[in-house]
């Protein structure tokens, strides 16, 4: 059996751009993330030598913490997907305890998929004849779930491609970050665009094909960072779907920033200008917050803005912001309030108010999904009809030893934070990691895919989105418009 994949051998090499065709990369020692993710090792086989005798196993490489690069066959322009698992709706069953009947479980049906074009062309019968000459690929049963969306990421820089470090203590808090990112800046700035090559993969490994990356720009760095990160996503233009917010880290104002965020928005390729605390980094809250707006206005961009604050001052600079939306139309639908870690301080009804005023000048909330106390009220915001977006934010850098690029696992810590963990609402929470691309609506219909979604998709070992929450499997095959980009599917009989 063929088997087109992404990885054709143990995993080596690192810094080395994902390519259509099959490519052949400087080999190295294992990393030991290579090692664990790598599949079908013969062990017992490699371990003996001559005579039945013990052979010296081969060391595991622990100097570097990454996602090997790997070669990618491309599959043609058409071919089919057979052996498909999509939801079809949910069953409802009574039990001789409750009042009512209750969803148990989520049906599904095997259906061959046409994938023409980078688009869900056709969706068929799975027992359909196809042409003698077509090419097709063995699904093998496993769940389609829609592709997965980090929109809150720091791409340009991590430890992550490199070795291991852990974040350092802190004794006057966010000065000591910033104090240390001055001095790492110019050592990570010639590898930064190698670094976010193995974040790519790392994101590519579990299931996303989109995101939404923040970069540095800085008086340290000052364009440096940006343009390793523009380079960096170029190379994976065809199989990654990016947008860039350019981000004062130092503070706007309190490092001086302005003019290097307009040379930065003036170079181009950017969605978003990013800010961060205007009152307790900038010490001016409305001062920044009117130039933030001023530079989205001048340059036709959206607002991403980091606010950490309590809310004595997050909410009065939440509201100047919004004030500016109801004065400029044209930012409706382009403003997105990162962190907001206050509006876990508000009543029930303080929190209804401000969330109608985002609905309706259509603000998005971006959440890292922050855990233990004062976790975010993500649902209460979600069903207030506020668009809440969610990204895995820092990954193994100074600001945060931890993160893993899996953002279905931002899924279930919403599940496990504020739902319940019956099917039909771990199923609902998919939505926080797909941008609420869901295959069922609230309602069991089907809703995804259809003929002319983009073929943008994940096949995993499971029998539902409620158990894919609930149990992370592997994503063993991940594809961007029609383009496999991690992982495997066999060729079918």
């Amino acid at each position: 059996m063929q088997t087109y994949h992404a990885s054709s051998r143990p995993a080596i090499g690192v810094g080395h751009s994902i390519e259509e065709t099959n490519m052949v990369y400087p080999s190295s020692a294992l990393s030991r993330r290579g090692f664990m993710g790598t599949t079908g090792l013969a062990l017992g086989a490699g371990l003996l030598g001559r005579h039945g005798q013990a052979a010296a196993a081969p060391a595991i490489d622990v100097s570097m913490v990454t996602t090997p690069a790997a070669s990618v066959q491309a599959l043609p322009g058409t071919y089919y997907l057979v052996n498909v698992r999509l939801e079809t709706g949910f069953v409802e069953e009574r039990r001789a305890w409750l009042d009512m009947p209750v969803i148990t479980r989520t049906k599904t049906e095997l259906k061959t998929l046409r994938i023409a074009n980078g688009a869900v062309a056709e969706i068929l019968d799975g027992k359909v004849s196809l042409p003698a000459d077509a090419a097709a690929f063995d699904a093998q049963g496993q769940l389609m779930l829609p592709t997965f969306r980090d929109m809150h990421i720091h791409l340009d820089k991590t430890f992550y491609g490199g070795p291991w470090e852990a974040t350092l203590p802190t004794q006057h808090g966010r000065a000591d970050r910033i104090a240390q990112e001055r001095e790492l800046l110019p050592r990570l700035l010639p590898v930064a665009e190698e670094r976010t090559a193995a974040m790519i993969r790392l994101m590519h490994s579990q299931g996303t094909t989109v995101c939404r990356s923040h970069c540095n720009v800085d008086p340290v760095s000052k364009l440096g960072n940006l343009e390793h990160l523009k380079t960096a996503l170029d190379r994976y233009k065809d199989v990654l779907e990016s947008s860039i917010i350019v981000f004062p880290q130092h503070g706007l104002l309190a490092s001086d920033s302005v003019s290097l965020m307009r040379e930065a928005l003036e170079s181009g390729g950017v969605g978003y200008v990013g800010g961060v605390d205007p009152t307790s980094f900038d010490r001016a809250m409305e001062k920044s917050v009117d130039t933030t707006v001023q530079l989205a206005l001048d340059f036709n961009v959206g607002i991403d803005i980091h606010i950490h604050e309590s809310r004595a001052t997050a909410i009065p600079a939440f509201n100047r912001f919004m004030d500016h939306v109801e004065k400029n139309r044209q930012l409706r639908g382009k403003v997105t309030f990162s962190h907001a870690y206050s509006l876990a301080e508000l009543s029930k009804d303080e929190l209804k108010d401000i969330t109608a005023r985002m609905k309706a000048l259509d603000i998005t909330l971006a959440s890292a999904v922050p855990l233990g106390k004062g976790a975010m009220p993500l649902r209460e915001v979600h069903e207030a009809g506020v668009m809440v977006i969610c990204g895995t934010d820092s990954v193994m850098d100074w600001w945060n030893s931890f993160g893993n690029c899996d953002i279905l696992q931002k899924a279930q810590e919403v599940a496990r934070l504020q739902y319940s963990s019956t099917e039909f609402d771990i199923s609902r929470t998919l939505g926080y990691a797909t941008g609420f691309v869901t295959p069922l609506d609230d309602k069991g219909a089907q809703a995804w895919p259809r003929a002319g979604d983009a073929a943008s998709f994940n096949l995993l070992p499971a029998s539902c989105s409620a158990e894919a929450v609930a149990r992370l499997p592997a994503r063993r095959a991940v594809f961007h418009n029609g383009k496999l980009v991690y992982g495997a599917v066999p060729k079918a009989a």
